[in-house]
């Protein structure tokens, strides 16, 4: 039997619970891109710093129209961070992670339909993983319904 399976594949196949992040080569994102958007500072922030130490280039979309100096400082921390150890004892992985920053607003669809576009134009492949759907597939939700999902009155913390 080999290294035990991790993430999806361990819930899918009824492997024990375990912490596999921890597990040098287990949680791995180099080569990955990502998009989170209200990651100029607080949880999305710490998400995108998470995905960049994983080696994920994350780009971090948010209303500003250039990052603040905390964000400016989460970027110089990660380009800081040392080569990600790799598989064989004294390798290193390619890829370090690196964060990004775009000026977008979640509430105008078509802005962010053209983010995403522009960083698979720069880096071949984006992952974005959020939204409230209201049983609506993604891209036939109507702009005006993106609009009334973020208005205040209907955000829900």
């Amino acid at each position: 039997m080999g290294e035990p399976l991790v993430g999806v594949a361990a819930v899918f196949t009824g492997q024990p619970p375990r912490r596999s992040i921890f597990t040098p080569g287990q949680f791995l994102l180099t080569d990955k891109v990502a998009m989170i958007t209200g990651a100029q500072r607080n949880i999305g922030l710490d998400m995108a710093l998470v995905l960049a130490e994983a080696g994920a280039t994350v780009y971090c979309i948010d209303l500003p129209s250039s990052p603040i100096d905390f964000w400016l400082k989460a970027q110089k921390y990660v380009e800081a961070l040392p080569d990600i150890p790799g598989l064989l004892e004294g390798t290193t992985m390619k890829g370090k992670g690196r964060l990004e920053y775009i000026s977008g607003d979640v509430t105008d669809q078509q802005k962010m339909w053209d983010i995403a576009e522009e960083i698979v134009r720069r880096e071949g492949i984006c992952f974005a993983n959020a939204g409230v759907m209201g049983g609506v597939y993604c891209l036939d939700y109507l702009a005006k319904d993106v609009r009334e999902v973020h208005r205040p009155a209907n955000l829900h913390f």
